[in-house]
């Protein structure tokens, strides 16, 4: 698949990763992770392995699971509302370089995901504040840490961003 390519992502309730979070996994008959190495600028960038799109990063995972331990967040609804979604992402074809720090960098793809937006508004209203939207992407090469770089908000997004260009 390529540039523009929809792609359906499974809409079953995939549960909390290991660190917390809350990712969709993309079948790689549908996208394909890179086979090699990538070299931007003079550093050495490892491909992913597996590709997947994060729907809730560690913190707001911290925070919805304390809700929820708490009561004052219903898993049950929590679940129906993923699941209520359409997972369908489309792709971009742009790279963007990512830099946390001179250590932690990744390229991504930038990717359409409408579901975000509603399903971190429906999120929002169940813990009683507004959310930021993370800026929908997949993260294809990484450098400094095997997991990637969470992008919480688009201000992140873009403190961070160091290049970006056409696949």
């Amino acid at each position: 698949m390529s540039d523009g390519a929809a792609i359906d992502l499974p809409s079953a309730w995939p549960g909390w990763g290991a660190a917390g979070t809350l990712v969709i996994g993309i079948d790689p008959r549908d996208w394909a992770p890179p086979l090699h190495p990538l070299e931007r600028d003079g550093r050495a960038f490892a491909p992913k392995h597996e590709l997947h799109v994060t729907v809730v990063g560690k913190a707001l995972g911290a925070q919805a699971r304390a809700a929820i331990a708490a009561g004052d967040l219903d898993e049950a609804a929590l679940r129906r509302a993923f699941t209520a979604q359409r997972w369908r992402l489309r792709r971009s074809g742009r790279r963007v370089h990512l830099r946390k720090d001179d250590a932690v960098e990744s390229i991504i793809e930038p990717v359409a995901l409408p579901a975000m937006a509603r399903f971190h508004a429906w999120l929002g209203r169940a813990l009683g504040r507004a959310l930021p939207v993370p800026p929908p992407h997949v993260t294809l090469y990484v450098r400094g840490d095997a997991e990637g770089i969470g992008v919480p908000d688009a201000a992140t997004l873009a403190r961070w961003r160091v290049d970006a260009w056409r696949a």
